[in-house]
């Protein structure tokens, strides 16, 4: 007997108990869906945190104060040395490995704009912000370098804030909005970036030119910046543009080089790695609780298979009897458990996408993303399931004598 005629006769025997075949199959349709439902899940999530973080910059480092300790304790970042627009020049001037600079001064304020109101983010930026932190315009302009000579009182405004002062008929362009009781007008509107749960809504933000903000928000003659972005020139210099940050910043302080508490240094690429392992790691965890299911699954087909092997002892004493050898009656049987897992792999498959669906969001993330790696993984393992636990029914079965088995009523 060739192993089509054995598939066939596994189909048999599956069609002509439908009902014991399908719940002994539950176990393995539960355990793939769970498995393909947890894995599409958390790889959606880790693809939406990769896109989150790219969206605030390409090959992005920033630099923010740091924390100033006395006695051990701590002081805040208000107690350490500021950072400074000179210690930008110093970047621009040193930093071989630095593609784009955007130092920024933020605060929190009201814009108001005819009866209407809200309360914003302000940033004070340079014209290179747009690029390094990857906004878009969608009409008008930004933040030019005579804007930063002139410190005019002009503004770009971000999409929600756009839509809190004038909604959807009004055209933002040149009007006049007021901040502090001082009037900006609107030279730009920012494409939208959507708002993100884990990081700050990126359209909820005004942009003026950092040198008005310094003067309107910290006071005349003030140069302090609140952080300074960087771009790295490539990938691959993200560390190199680390290292010489690291080193400029200390050189100017008089610090050695173990000493970095008046600023931190983050670099955009270990935190998306580091958030991403968590989730994976967090992802496997529950995979791997859920893929419990699949072996109690091979239990029940190694149980129903041995009940199998009892109730076809005739059978199987017939078809040694005109002939059939051990391994054919072992193949036939080591079949039907293989067809079993395999057909309880597929169901669970297309289970475990609908579920995805349903578990993502509880995740935090907003798509699922089922990889064909996934659904081999779990179909293969469904497969090596009912191998496993076919054996030894199928060896019961291989093992009967002819003559004990046609006595068998």
């Amino acid at each position: 007997m060739n192993l089509l005629e054995s598939f066939q006769i596994a189909l048999r025997s599956l069609a002509a108990n439908k009902l014991r075949s399908m719940l002994t199959m539950l176990g393995i349709i539960i355990g793939v869906g769970a498995v393909i439902a947890l894995v599409a899940a958390g790889a959606g999530a880790q693809a939406e945190v990769a896109e989150r973080f790219t969206s605030l910059g390409s090959n992005l480092l920033v630099v923010s104060r740091g924390m100033s300790f006395v006695r051990g304790v701590s002081q805040g970042s208000a107690s350490a040395t500021s950072l400074t627009t000179e210690d930008v020049d110093a970047i621009m001037q040193l930093a071989t490995a630095v593609a784009a600079v955007a130092p920024e001064y933020s605060t929190q304020s009201t814009v108001v704009y005819g009866s209407k109101n809200t309360r914003t983010s302000i940033y004070g930026v340079t014209a290179e912000y747009a690029q390094v932190r990857n906004y878009q315009l969608k009409r008008g302009r930004f933040i030019n370098a005579l804007d930063l000579t002139t410190k005019a009182k002009v503004v770009a405004l971000g999409a929600s804030v756009v839509k809190d002062l004038f909604g959807t008929t009004i055209d933002p362009l040149g009007k006049m909005v007021k901040i502090n009781r001082l009037n900006y007008e609107v030279i730009g509107i920012m494409a939208s970036k959507g708002a993100a749960s884990s990081l700050a809504n990126q359209d909820d933000m005004v942009f003026v030119p950092l040198t008005t903000a310094q003067q309107r928000f910290a006071g005349a003659g003030n140069n302090t910046v609140t952080s300074i972005s960087v771009q790295a020139g490539s990938a691959e210099q993200m560390d190199l543009a680390e290292a010489q940050l690291k080193a400029i910043l200390q050189a100017r302080r008089g610090l050695s080089t173990a000493q970095t508490s008046s600023f931190n240094v983050q670099n955009q690429t270990q935190l998306v790695e580091m958030v991403q392992e968590t989730s994976q790691t967090f992802t496997m965890l529950l995979g791997s609780i859920a893929a419990i299911s699949l072996i109690v699954g091979g239990i029940g087909i190694m149980n129903i298979m041995l009940v199998s092997v009892t109730e076809r002892t005739r059978e199987i004493g017939i078809r040694k009897a005109v002939g059939a050898r051990r391994r054919d009656i072992l193949a036939q049987f080591l079949v039907e458990a293989v067809v079993m897992g395999l057909v309880g792999g597929i169901l669970g498959v297309l289970a475990g996408y609908a579920g995805a669906q349903a578990v993502t969001p509880l995740l935090g993330a907003t798509k699922a993303v089922v990889t064909s790696s996934s659904v081999v993984m779990a179909l293969t393992v469904s497969i090596a399931v009912g191998l496993f636990f076919g054996i030894y029914p199928a060896g019961r079965a291989a093992a009967l004598n002819p003559i004990d088995a046609l006595r068998r009523e």
